[in-house]
Formats: C-alpha cells, sequence, structure tokens
C-alpha cells in the first residue's frame, strides 16, 4: 500500500515544493489542499489555472518529482533516507533536491552561477530522467553566457573598470565534463549508442508528436518507400494532388476519405 498519511498537503506545500526548486507555488496548493494523494491526477489545466503554474518547464519539473516518489511507492522515510545517504556523495541523483544540486555546482567550481538555480525547478528527479535535460540545459538554467554574451561582458566590465564573470567557454567545458560525469556516476543515463562518449540531447518528449505536414507530404513520402521497402506501389494505388478532390460514389471510399486516407481509385 501507498504511503500517502504521511505526505499531507503541509508536507506537499513546505517540504516538497521546495525541494523540486518550486518554492514559489507553496501557497497556491497549499490553498488547494494538494496531498500526494491528488499529485498523480493533476492535469495541465489545474496546473496552469488553481494552480497557478503557467511556466512549462515547472510543470515538467514536476512531473519528475511525482515520477521520483511514485519509484518510491510514496514512501517518505525512504525518500528521506536516500536523501541523507546521498547528501555528501555522487549517487541516487533520482532524490538530489534543489539545495543539494546547487551545491554540486558549487563543487565544481561554478560558485558564481549556482545561484542561479534558486526557484529553477532544477532538482535530481530532471536530471535523472529527463533524456532531453543535457548539460547544456543545465548551462541555460545556470546562465551561463554564450561566447557572444561574454564579449559582451568583458567589453562592460573594461568599460566600468570591474572584472567579468569566469570564462563563460571554460566554465560550460567545466559543466559537460563534471555533468556527464554525474549521469554516468548517479543515474540510469547513458551515452546513446553510436555517440563519442558523450550524453547527447535524445529528442524532447514535447517534440515526439509533430504536426501534420500541408499537402500530405509525410504520407506521400511513406508511400512512395513501399510497404515492402522497394520503392513499389501497388497497381491500383493513386495519390490525391495539393487541390480538391472530388469525392467518391462508393460508401467504402467515402467512409475511407472520412478517417482521413486518400480513396483508393479501381
Amino acid at each position: 500500500t501507498l504511503a500517502y498519511g504521511d505526505m499531507n498537503h503541509e508536507w506537499i506545500g513546505n517540504e516538497w515544493l521546495p525541494s523540486l526548486g518550486l518554492p514559489q507555488y507553496r501557497s497556491t496548493f497549499m490553498e488547494c489542499l494538494v496531498d500526494a494523494r491528488m499529485l498523480d491526477h493533476l492535469t495541465k489545466k489545474d496546473l496552469r489555472g488553481q494552480l497557478k503554474m503557467v511556466d512549462s518547464f515547472h510543470r515538467t519539473s514536476l512531473q519528475y518529482g511525482i515520477q521520483c516518489l511514485k519509484r518510491l511507492n510514496y514512501d517518505r522515510k525512504e525518500l528521506e533516507r536516500q536523501r541523507e545517504d546521498s547528501n555528501n556523495e555522487t549517487k541516487d541523483v533520482l532524490v538530489w533536491t534543489n539545495e543539494r544540486v546547487i551545491r554540486w555546482v558549487q563543487s565544481i567550481g561554478l560558485r558564481e552561477y549556482a545561484s542561479n538555480l534558486i526557484e529553477s525547478g532544477v532538482h535530481g528527479a530532471l536530471i535523472a530522467l529527463d533524456d532531453s535535460f543535457d548539460h547544456n540545459s543545465m548551462a541555460l538554467a545556470l546562465q551561463i553566457p554564450t561566447t557572444n554574451q561574454q564579449d559582451d561582458i568583458d567589453a562592460m566590465g573594461r568599460f566600468e573598470g570591474k572584472q567579468g564573470l569566469p570564462n563563460a567557454l571554460m566554465a560550460r567545458q567545466v559543466l559537460e565534463r563534471e555533468f556527464n560525469s554525474l549521469l554516468a556516476l548517479g543515474t540510469d543515463r547513458r551515452p546513446l549508442e553510436g555517440g563519442d562518449g558523450n550524453f547527447k540531447r535524445q529528442p524532447s518528449w514535447r517534440r515526439r508528436l509533430r504536426p501534420k505536414e500541408v499537402g500530405g507530404m509525410k504520407e506521400r513520402e511513406a508511400v512512395m518507400a513501399g510497404a515492402d521497402g522497394t520503392g513499389t506501389l501497388p497497381s491500383n494505388f493513386r495519390i490525391r494532388g495539393p487541390g480538391p478532390q472530388p469525392m467518391s460514389t462508393s460508401p467504402g471510399a467515402r467512409r475511407h476519405q472520412r478517417d482521413g486516407h486518400p480513396a483508393e481509385m479501381t
């Protein structure tokens, strides 16, 4: 059975959300009395409307936080135990809090950027479970400048007589090396097959569903390949042109057209 009783709305608001780097949503979650039993049933409409979580990245962060709880069977004591065990070691990144990730960033020599993760929604479960979150994503969250931005910072520093932030290129190189090491040591994520040893960005789940292309071009490309891979089309197959097509008088063909497929001409 699930240990929901230890995860009431006060724990969600006062402890769990801050551990995800999302303390700014504490009041709305507590006002709505959101407890652990409700988390897995929250819809996008609930999050955007009642809970005021309009930032899509924050919603993604929340979902991976929920995934972590599900993997631990909503066992609060087990969550706290694993967090304690990994507090000073590079292991079990899945349960790392936002504060633990910030301390890791500080430990790899990027202290100047670490505070940018406060209220960012970056936490261990996001790093461990989201294959699309790579060192570039972390650099963006840390607000490490790109090369062009670094040039502007250096120029402004010379103008104002101030020393700029550490070289952006060097910071990004350090982050890439240390982030990939973190994934290898503390998560189940591995380099993609055929890669060069780096943890390459996989297509995000947000991009897996592509809009249907205008004019049915995707459909035509698939058909031209042939079902058997030879490029040979059935002798009775015809492809729709880009303009309006007359409706077939055949009931079967009309039903086929209503389903969004081209009618077969006989």
